[in-house]
């Protein structure tokens, strides 16, 4: 085995920058893509002033609810003459103050002259942003209306302990969270829940890492074509062990090194994105690479040429995002067509799975191409 490392270890030599190149490419490309895309994002949204008179749980939940959309960029003032200054030179696209006895006039069911709007006649998202205002004070003053209505059937049915105002608007808002009412799927009584079976791949680092090293394995493993011109295996006729054995003691080494590169992706996301540790997590990475390069290996041995393999493996990539609905949506052909989704390389990540269809083909592919080489040989020597 030192032997088969040693010679491994001359042959990247040559090429020592070219393989650092695509052993970080995952992660590199990674970090670049959700960091362009959140600037890119950042610097599309539409700048909206705030103010905030009194610092109420009421006043401050409607400010963290304006700035949980995605096209509003809360920018938080604390001078109102300021604040109309750089709506005045654009720099604002409106500002809105909450006015003091924000929360005192919803509980007393008052809706108007709550909040002072400034705008231009260039504020583009001047009616968006109040429309969502306005139906965030509506809800709020819903909510105060609900609690003073349990307050008041607490009273005519004479209940010894009448739940405060406060409580009762925690309640609901503790209600809202846990039940996810907005968001709350229905089905009719006898229907089944229709399981999701698209892939998302921008839902969190793991997507966009799992295409880039799909893409870095192939070239990664240009080293099989090299290793299999007609020059370098005259050699294996002398040597102790098969061309076969070889290869598939090389295949072992890439899975080991490739999966501790893996080991460090994870603790950069972690570090980036607050991404956990987990034992099921580290099952499906390992599976991942150990499917990965096995997949990649066997497409590799069907080529004698470089040039046509590049090729190939950027149009599976390629393929492989088409059919994981990042660039059209495939929910219709994964009802109709299943097994797509199961032979997807990346499913064992995307769906935080064990296992996909290539993690039971590929381990019987090599093994009858292994068996066969040692026929071959056998029946030549």
């Amino acid at each position: 085995m030192m032997d088969i490392i040693t010679t491994r270890w001359l042959h990247m030599k040559k090429q020592l920058l070219s393989i650092l190149f695509w052993a970080v490419f995952p992660i590199l490309f990674t970090w670049l893509l959700i960091s362009g895309t959140e600037l890119v994002q950042d610097q599309s949204s539409i700048p909206v002033g705030i103010m905030l008179e009194e610092e109420s749980d009421m006043a401050v939940q409607l400010k963290e609810k304006l700035d949980s959309s995605d096209f509003v960029r809360v920018v938080e003032m604390d001078n109102e003459t300021e604040m109309r200054q750089m709506v005045a030179t654009h720099e604002l696209d409106s500002a809105f103050v909450i006015k003091e006895g924000y929360a005192d006039a919803i509980q007393a069911g008052q809706r108007n002259q709550l909040v002072t709007s400034y705008r231009t006649e260039l504020s583009m998202g001047y009616t968006p942003a109040v429309e969502m205002i306005a139906s965030f004070v509506q809800e709020d003053s819903g909510k105060a209306r609900a609690a003073y209505t349990i307050m008041d059937l607490g009273e005519t049915l004479n209940r010894a302990s009448i739940p405060a105002f406060d409580d009762i608007i925690n309640t609901i808002y503790t209600i809202e969270e846990n039940e996810n009412l907005i968001f709350t799927d229905f089905y009719l009584l006898g229907e089944e829940a229709q399981d999701d079976t698209g892939f998302s791949l921008f839902q969190n680092p793991w997507g966009l890492w799992s295409l880039f090293t799909l893409l870095s394995t192939f070239f990664l493993f240009d080293w099989l074509i090299k290793e299999k011109n007609a020059v370098a295996r005259i050699r294996f006729t002398f040597n102790r062990f098969s061309f076969q054995t070889y290869l598939l003691s090389n295949l072992l080494l890439y899975i080991l090194g490739l999966f501790v590169l893996d080991m460090l992706a994870w603790g950069v996301f972690y570090l980036l994105y607050d991404e956990s540790f987990s034992l099921s997590q580290l099952v499906y990475l390992a599976s991942f690479r150990l499917t990965v390069c096995m997949f990649v290996f066997l497409i590799g041995l069907a080529f004698k040429k470089q040039l046509p393999y590049y090729i190939t493996a950027i149009l599976m990539v390629l393929v492989t995002a088409i059919i994981s609905g990042i660039i059209l949506p495939m929910d219709g052909i994964y009802e109709n067509y299943p097994w797509v989704a199961f032979l997807n390389p990346l499913r064992q990540v995307v769906y935080e799975e064990g296992w996909s269809g290539w993690t039971f083909i590929t381990p019987v592919c090599l093994i009858i191409w292994y068996v066969k080489g040692v026929f071959h040989d056998a029946a030549g020597n």
